[in-house]
Parts: structure tokens; C-alpha cells; sequence
């Protein structure tokens, strides 16, 4: 957090969004393991680079989680989400918590004392309704969690 000299807070800095997003979105606090799978997102730039990166967990409630980083500061981009495990593949299906913290929500100017961010919004919360056809988007410059319900896939 950003604070005056007397200390009272001016912002909440990009890190604690991100943070936030990390430790009550994509795992949980409860009580059980969480278990992390590797991911292939297939998004790159004409160099070969990574695009976007991205992280799945199955948490202990059952609930699958991807966390989402487009590194992209120019474009957004659609991704559609298959889950696949010994030759089976599942698809988030029904209420898909979305949360997204990106450069429409949060643009640091400056580098003096005078710095700030504005905007200085919090993370967009949504929900959809999800089926194997549902192609999300991931805004450009943005960290966005994905939380749900898999189907097609044993536990």
C-alpha cells in the first residue's frame, strides 16, 4: 500500500491486488491439499515467447482454479479451457467465478513522490456460465482467476 507521510493509505499498489487475487481466489485457506497441474497455454508472440502463463489447482472444495497472467500490454486474448487427464478431457461447467485485475483497472504514472495510480480500481468480479464451447478473454496487460466446477473428468 502506498501511504502519505502521516501514514494514511493514498493506494493499494498493483501487488496487493495481485496478491489478494492469489491467496482468496485461485487457492483457499481451508483445511487439505491442494493439488498444482502443469498447464500449456500455446499463446506466443512471433519470437516464440510466452504470452501468457498459467497455473492450475485443484483445491480442497473440490473447485478447480486457473490463474491466468497475460503479459501481453498491446492485445487481449481468447482462450478456450480444456482440462485433460488420461485420455479424458473436461470443461468448467455452470457458474465459472471470473476475477480479473488488469491495465483497465490499475495505470501507475510516475516515478517521483508524486506517483499515483489512475486508475486505482479494484479487481472485476463476474461469473459465467460456462460449457465446453465457453471461450473467455483475457484483457491485455492482466492477472484474471478462473474458479468452478470441472465436468468430464474423474477425481
Amino acid at each position: 500500500m502506498l501511504t502519505d507521510r502521516e501514514g494514511k493509505i493514498i493506494n493499494n499498489m498493483a501487488f496487493y491486488h495481485a496478491g489478494r487475487m492469489i491467496n482468496e481466489e485461485w487457492v483457499t485457506h481451508r483445511t487439505g491439499v491442494h493439488h498444482l497441474y502443469s498447464v500449456d497455454a500455446g499463446i506466443e508472440d512471433t519470437a516464440g515467447n510466452a504470452l501468457v502463463t498459467s497455473y492450475a489447482v485443484r483445491r480442497p472444495d473440490g473447485k478447480w482454479a486457473l490463474l491466468l497472467i497475460n503479459k501481453d500490454r498491446d492485445n487481449a486474448h481468447p482462450v478456450r479451457i480444456d482440462f485433460e487427464s488420461g485420455g479424458a478431457t473436461g470443461h468448467f461447467s455452470g457458474a465459472v467465478r471470473t476475477v480479473t485485475f488488469g491495465s483497465e483497472q490499475y495505470v501507475w504514472h510516475g516515478a517521483d513522490p508524486t506517483a499515483h495510480a489512475d486508475p486505482d480500481l479494484p479487481p472485476v468480479v463476474s461469473s459465467v456460465d460456462a460449457s465446453a464451447q465457453t471461450v473467455f478473454t483475457l484483457p491485455k496487460a492482466s492477472v484474471t482467476v478462473l474458479r468452478g466446477e470441472v465436468t468430464g473428468l474423474t477425481a
